[in-house]
C-alpha cells in the first residue's frame, strides 16, 4: 500500500445508459458504476470533507465561542451557562455568526409514556374501588382533576429532562446577513488528510470550508437522487411498506451490493405532547393544548378566537345546572376543516375534572396522526475478498 497525505473529492453523478460516461458499458455495468458512484459519495466523499474540514472549522469556531461565553456569561453550579451568548466574525465577505446558549433536551416519548401508565392506572384503581389523590369516580368512569394531571405530566417532563450547553454557527451574506448561499459551481476539492489544518480560523480555511459545504451539499443531492431512483425502479411504495425487501447482486470483480428496503416508523412525540399540554399564547389559541384550554375554558361562556378564517371554539354543554357537562373544542382550519374533540367533565366546587378514557382517546388519536412510516434504502457495497479467501 502506498500512504497519501491528500485525496482529490469529486462530485459524483448518475450515469445514463447511452451517455457520455456509459460509453461501451452494458446496461448492467451503467448500474454497477452508479452503485460504486453511490458508495464513494456516502463512504468516501462526504465523510472525508466532514473529518477533515467542515467538523474542525466548525468546532474551533464553538469552542473559541464557549470559551467567551464562560468569561462574558459564566456558569452555574453544574456547568450549564447562565445565559445566551452570540459572536460573529467576517472572512473574505462571509459573517460566520456563533452562539452559545444553555438548552434543554426533553425525551417526550417516555414522559407519554408514563402518562398513559399513570392514567391506566387511575382507571385500573377506579375499577376497583381504590382512592386516589386527584382523581374521582363519577356515575362508573374515572375522572382527573386537571391541574393534578398538569402537574403529573410536567413531572414526568422535569425528570426526564437534560440541561446542557449548545453551540450553533451560522454563515451569512456580510452585506445582506442573510444565508449564505453555497456554490453550485464547486465539482471537487483536494483534501489533505490533517486534522489538525482546518482547526484554524483565517480566511483560507474560511474559503475551504465553504467549498466543502458546497460540495457535501452537491453530493447530498446526488445520493437522493440515486435512492430515489432505485426506490422507483424496483416498485417499492414510498410510504406503508410493510416488512423488508433485499435485493443482492455480484459485481464484475467480485464484490458485492445489497439494496435493502426497510419500513421506518416515525412518531412526533413533541408534537403529540403539545396537543395536550402547552400555552405560550395570551389568548387560547388553537395550538393550545387541550388540557390547557380545558383548564381555563370548560364551565365558562362559549369562547370562540378565529383569525383569518381559522381558530378555535370551545363550549360545554351542561343539563339542569348538573355538576357534569361535555366540552367540546373545534379546531377550524383555513379551509373550513373542522377537528372535533368531546371531553366529558365534571365540576367539583370549582375543580375542573376530565373524564379520563377520554384524554387517553386524545392520545391514541393525535399519536395516529404524527405518526407514519416512510421507506428507507439502505445500500452496502461489499468488497471482493483476497484470492485465498475465494
Amino acid at each position: 500500500m502506498k500512504r497519501t497525505n491528500s485525496r482529490i473529492i469529486k462530485l459524483p453523478s448518475i450515469v445514463e445508459t447511452g451517455g457520455e460516461l456509459a460509453t461501451g458499458l452494458s446496461p448492467e455495468e451503467v448500474e454497477e458504476l452508479n452503485a460504486r458512484s453511490f458508495d464513494y459519495g456516502r463512504r468516501t466523499a462526504n465523510p472525508t470533507l466532514d473529518d477533515y474540514v467542515i467538523e474542525p472549522f466548525s468546532t474551533a469556531f464553538k469552542e473559541k465561542a464557549f470559551t467567551e461565553a464562560v468569561r462574558e456569561v459564566g456558569l452555574d453550579s453544574e456547568g450549564i451557562l447562565n445565559g445566551r451568548y452570540s459572536t460573529d466574525r467576517l472572512l473574505n465577505g462571509r459573517k460566520f455568526v456563533v452562539s452559545a446558549y444553555p438548552t434543554t433536551r426533553t425525551s417526550y416519548e417516555t414522559v407519554l409514556s408514563l402518562t398513559k401508565s399513570f392514567l391506566d392506572t387511575v382507571i385500573a384503581d377506579s375499577k376497583v374501588g381504590v382512592t386516589r389523590e386527584g382523581s374521582r369516580k363519577v356515575d362508573t368512569d374515572a375522572y382527573i382533576f386537571i391541574e393534578y394531571l398538569l402537574d403529573e405530566m410536567n413531572r414526568f417532563v422535569s425528570e426526564n429532562s437534560t440541561r446542557f450547553n449548545r453551540q450553533d454557527l451560522a454563515v451569512n451574506d456580510s452585506e445582506t446577513d442573510k444565508k449564505l448561499q453555497l456554490d453550485e459551481k464547486v465539482e471537487e476539492m483536494r483534501v489533505y488528510l490533517e486534522l489538525k489544518r482546518f482547526a484554524k480560523i483565517n480566511a483560507k480555511n474560511a474559503d475551504g470550508f465553504h467549498d466543502a459545504r458546497s460540495l457535501r451539499s452537491r453530493i447530498n443531492s446526488f445520493l437522493v437522487v440515486f435512492e430515489q431512483g432505485i426506490i422507483n425502479r424496483y416498485g417499492v411504495s414510498p410510504a406503508g411498506l410493510e416488512e423488508s425487501q433485499a435485493f443482492d447482486y455480484e459485481l464484475s470483480d467480485g464484490s458485492a451490493v445489497r439494496y435493502l428496503f426497510f419500513p421506518r416508523p416515525s412518531t412526533e412525540h413533541g408534537k403529540i405532547y403539545s396537543g395536550l399540554v402547552g400555552r405560550e399564547t395570551k389568548n387560547i389559541v388553537a395550538s393550545n393544548g387541550d388540557l390547557d384550554i380545558l383548564k381555563e375554558l370548560a364551565f365558562k361562556e362559549p369562547y370562540e378566537y378565529i383569525r383569518g378564517g381559522s381558530g378555535v371554539r370551545v363550549a360545554t354543554e351542561t343539563k339542569d345546572k348538573s355538576a357534569k357537562g361535555k366540552t367540546e373544542i373545534v379546531r377550524v382550519s383555513k379551509d373550513g376543516a373542522e377537528d372535533v374533540r368531546v371531553y366529558p367533565v365534571f365540576d367539583n366546587d370549582g375543580k375542573v375534572y376530565v373524564r379520563v378514557e377520554s384524554v387517553l382517546d386524545t392520545l391514541r388519536i393525535i399519536t395516529k396522526q404524527f405518526s407514519s412510516t416512510s421507506t428507507q434504502l439502505k445500500v452496502d457495497l461489499f468488497a471482493a475478498p483476497p484470492v485465498y479467501l475465494k
